[in-house]
């Protein structure tokens, strides 16, 4: 780990107003009140400086111990029809996007070959080798958009996990089909990741493919732990991972292990939450986030942290490193809707709205600015791993 350099004080900002809700999938719910900003938060002193686009054949090795939560959700009408989540809250792309920030590459189709191969080079050069794909059920738009993103994170070396989210009509028993289904269209793909790691939940050491599963809260713990226990001991057996600050809620389930997901979580938290898996043979992730915005994609609940040019990120990071968790899971590669994202954002004046993009944040300059957050996360995952 680093040695620390300086302290940078760090504002977080909260903001709250009722209204109405959106027609498209929203921007999921967050699980926790933000906390009060600590009294600082720690930058580390190497602080390398964000290169350019990467070049595909000088990427650095990836590391499957982390994982980047991966919305495959944004479509155009160029090549898709029409604006898909760009325009969540009636606002009008290309100019007027739900995020507060702007895709350097621009709004983006996912279903784009072209830039899908882009994101998988860029999580390369982050060295994030697994990203977690938000999926919404059989059928869905982003379960029929798997198969070009299956092709280009092979090529990429990069592996696929699935976030399961909270469609309508889920249950426990169709938690169990779906987990089925996807290992019935991608079982055989080189870019399904599968790890051995042996848990309370399931002391297979065999392969397994890995599933988080964001809506546990919602249903009958007795029901989902059945359920569970239905997939052990057979080919389907996988890793689940369930959303929650606390171990319990995987031991009470039959589940493999948590993620935290949540961008306003405290990083003091982390610790404590990784001894507790540790002593319960289950597998910890707590995530990590840069800021958290959802002001341009909700009329209700809105929040807003402030990424404090990247000492948020730095501060999540170090409380990870140091919990030594099994897992760090980033939340997000690209959930523009809730300024989570890392993926390369841009300066853009549109109409009458105005993007900031990262320029500043570890001290980049404009050029360097569109990377930072994905050298930065480079820079952490050798902390995580040094080893490779």
């Amino acid at each position: 780990m680093a040695a620390i350099a300086h302290l940078v004080p760090v504002a977080i900002v909260v903001l709250v107003v009722a209204a109405c809700g959106s027609s498209q999938p929203s921007p999921r719910p967050t699980t926790s009140e933000p906390p009060s900003a600590p009294a600082s938060l720690a930058l580390a002193s190497a602080s390398p400086s964000p290169s350019p686009s990467p070049n595909p054949t000088q990427l650095p090795a990836a590391s499957t111990d982390v994982t980047a939560f991966f919305y495959l959700w944004y479509g155009t009408p160029a090549r898709d029809g029409a604006w898909r989540h760009w325009n969540q809250l009636a606002h009008q792309p290309p100019n007027d996007l739900a995020a507060t920030f702007y895709p350097a590459r621009g709004p983006y189709s996912s279903r784009d070959p072209a830039v899908q191969a882009s994101q998988m080079q860029e999580l390369r050069s982050a060295r994030i080798g697994v990203i977690a794909v938000s999926w919404w059920g059989q059928g869905s738009w982003e379960d029929q958009s798997l198969d070009s993103l299956f092709a280009a994170a092979n090529s990429a070396g990069v592996r696929i996990a699935f976030h399961l989210e909270p469609y309508q009509g889920q249950t426990a028993a169709s938690v169990v089909a779906d987990i089925r289904y996807l290992l019935g269209r991608f079982g055989n793909s080189p870019a399904l990741f599968r790890t051995s790691r042996a848990t309370s939940g399931s002391a297979s050491l065999s392969p397994r493919a890995v599933f988080y599963l964001f809506g546990s809260p919602k249903l009958p713990p007795a029901d989902l732990k059945a359920a569970l226990l239905g997939l052990r001991g057979t080919p389907d057996d996988s890793i689940v991972l369930v959303h929650s600050p606390k171990a319990v809620s995987a031991t009470r389930v039959g589940a493999d292990g948590v993620y935290t997901y949540d961008a306003m979580a405290s990083p003091d938290s982390f610790a404590g939450l990784a001894a507790d898996c540790g002593a319960a043979r289950l597998i910890c992730s707590p995530s990590v986030a840069p800021g958290f915005d959802n002001s341009q994609a909700v009329a209700t609940g809105l929040i807003a942290v402030d990424r404090a040019g990247g000492a948020r990120y730095d501060a999540m990071w170090q409380a990870a490193v140091a919990a030594r968790p099994a897992w760090v899971s980033v939340t997000s590669f690209n959930e523009w809707h809730e300024s989570t994202q890392t993926e390369p954002a841009a300066d853009f004046q549109g109409g009458t709205r105005t993007y900031a993009g990262y320029e500043g944040a570890y001290g980049t300059s404009a050029a360097d600015a569109p990377n930072a957050y994905l050298a930065r996360t480079a820079y952490w995952v050798g902390q995580f791993t040094p080893g490779e």
